[in-house]
């Protein structure tokens, strides 16, 4: 009679009472298939989203013609010079000096090519007082930042040498090196320190270091095996950084989270009485239920960035599901093994002044404020359910008006750098410069007359229509018959305003130049394009993801 009362049903259930029963061969078939996720993951390699894949629209569209023309876009720099006061002018003998100074300081350090100099490019301000030194950085943009250093030391040796003027250096690759040497170590710092802090709380939850390194040591192996499986499966969907470190933090909160509730009913029920098996087969009939439950519905919901059409989320999406469904078989099939194997020494390691916590009732005697909020739920069904939905629906009222867009320098990091200050200084005199749009024409011949005839007439018009106040600079690759066209904005790092500027771009200037030309294409990029087509793309697959979410974890 008493056997018949402890069976229990379910797939967690009938899982937790085999492990239990063959201790060892779970352990060792857990053991086996982190090893072999790895080994494969290891022997596969990973593929990373291509910077072609990562939006969609035209940006999408631009990218993919650089990446088949096989054109390298170096990371590029510009040096700011600048008048302090209004008396001097670039036209001046001593700002003069200056610019002829910076161009001779950052073409002394080897590291640059394509020095261009303001008086040549026409890179002066409508006042007078400002002009920029443009050049590329050699080598590969992605690196760039690792090479700057001598070239922003040369432009401080000018400086230093030249008191009433700014002379200050911006561009990729200094963002770059100034956003690692300010920031670039906070989320390897996140993702060390969230082992020690998860074991912490375990520690006070538990009271006793065995239990506290149970669910962290099972939450670790099961990110292990996921990062084995992502080089798999990136082969079919390409992963990314971002994906691997939102992977990390995903699986060791429910990986941790998981098996924190499969051995604290364990720990109730045994504390209650029961002896350990019945306490484990408990355990995996009501927690084990629960996991799963809750690990399908996050699943679930992660499956649905897949349907965003946005590489970044959907590579973040799959991580996650990989990792949330690894923790979740971990917690229903080796948990208990571990559990079974430990018996009375998961309370090894009692930590000093946490003593430990007995419920003083039966197992199942709960929170009495949790207690009291049910009966009234209970009494009262209809009305809680219109106060809860009510709740819901005012805290998720603002994502309504929610902006979503790639933060300029500014908004990301307000003043807290220097070089935002020079970014600031530089769109104020060449609005839109910081951020051009940047045109990627294609053409069956890029040197042919009509192609070229609508390149100038797009110079000219994005300037008279208003887009921009120029230069509008152009960058022909005759081998791969394309031309970089890279026209700075109005509205600068005002994206509201920029965006307009962008649409006359798109809307008016393209279709009465380059659109006339039979076989060009001509895709507009760049960081104010970027939020367009991000948004665009975002908010069309707001309904099918929803959709997607609200069936399946209904089902």
């Amino acid at each position: 009679m008493r056997n018949r009362e402890t069976r229990v049903r379910g797939i967690a259930a009938r899982a937790g009472g085999w492990s239990a029963r063959h201790r060892w061969a779970a352990v060792g078939i857990w053991v086996l298939f982190v090893v072999l996720a790895t080994g494969l993951g290891s022997a596969a390699g990973r593929v990373d989203v291509k910077d072609s894949d990562q939006m969609g629209g035209e940006t999408h569209t631009a990218a993919r013609i650089v990446e088949e023309a096989g054109i390298d876009e170096p990371a590029s720099e510009s040096v700011l010079v600048q008048a302090k006061s209004g008396d001097l002018k670039a036209t001046d003998a001593e700002f003069r000096a200056a610019v002829d100074a910076v161009v001779t300081a950052v073409e002394g350090t080897g590291k640059v090519t394509g020095v261009t100099s303001p008086y040549d490019a026409k890179t002066i301000s409508k006042d007078g007082r400002s002009a920029l030194v443009q050049f590329d950085m050699r080598g590969e943009a992605d690196t760039a930042g690792e090479r700057v250093e001598p070239v922003l030391k040369a432009v401080e040796g000018v400086q230093e040498e030249h008191g009433s003027l700014r002379i200050e250096e911006i561009g990729g690759a200094s963002m770059m090196k100034t956003f690692d040497d300010a920031f670039g170590d906070d989320f390897k710092k996140a993702e060390y320190s969230a082992v020690p802090v998860a074991l912490g709380i375990l520690l006070v939850a538990f009271g006793a270091l065995v239990a506290a390194l149970v669910p962290v040591a099972l939450a670790i192996t099961a990110i292990i095996a996921t990062m084995g499986l992502m080089g798999l499966v990136s082969h079919f969907q390409p992963m990314s950084e971002t994906a691997n470190s939102v992977m990390l933090l995903v699986g060791l909160a429910v990986g941790v989270d998981y098996c924190l509730f499969y051995l604290r009913r364990e720990r109730e029920e045994r504390a209650a009485g029961r002896d350990a098996q019945t306490a484990l087969r408990i355990a995996a009939a009501t927690s084990g239920r629960e996991i799963v439950v809750s690990g399908v519905t996050v699943c679930v919901a992660m499956a649905g960035m897949l349907f965003t059409g946005i590489a970044e989320f959907e590579a973040m999406g799959l991580a996650s599901l990989m990792v949330v469904a690894v923790a979740m078989v971990g917690s229903v099939t080796v948990l208990p093994a571990l559990l079974s194997l430990l018996g009375e020494r998961v309370e090894k390691g009692r930590v000093p002044f946490l003593r430990r916590r007995r419920p003083s009732g039966s197992a199942s005697e709960g929170s009495r404020f949790w207690t009291a909020v049910l009966k009234r739920v209970l009494a009262k069904p209809l009305l809680a359910a219109v106060v809860a939905v009510g709740a819901l629906l005012a805290v998720a009222a603002p994502a309504l008006g929610m902006k979503t867009q790639n933060l300029t320098l500014d908004q990301e990091f307000g003043d807290s750098l220097p070089i935002v200050q020079t970014y600031n200084r530089v769109n104020e005199a060449f609005p839109g410069g910081s951020d051009p749009a940047e045109v990627v024409v294609r053409a069956d011949d890029i040197n042919a007359p009509e192609v070229r005839a609508a390149l100038a007439d797009f110079r000219e018009r994005a300037i008279s229509s208003g887009a921009s106040r120029g230069p509008v600079d152009v960058t022909t690759h005759d081998e791969q018959n394309v031309a970089l066209v890279y026209v700075p904005l109005v509205g600068g790092s005002d994206q509201d305003k920029a965006g307009e500027s962008l649409d006359k771009l798109r809307d008016e200037v393209r279709p009465a130049t380059l659109g006339k030309v039979d076989g060009v294409e001509a895709p507009i990029t760049g960081q104010v394009a970027g939020n367009k087509d991000f948004n665009d793309q975002l908010v069309g697959s707001v309904l099918p993801v929803f959709a997607f979410v609200v069936v399946f974890a209904f089902l």
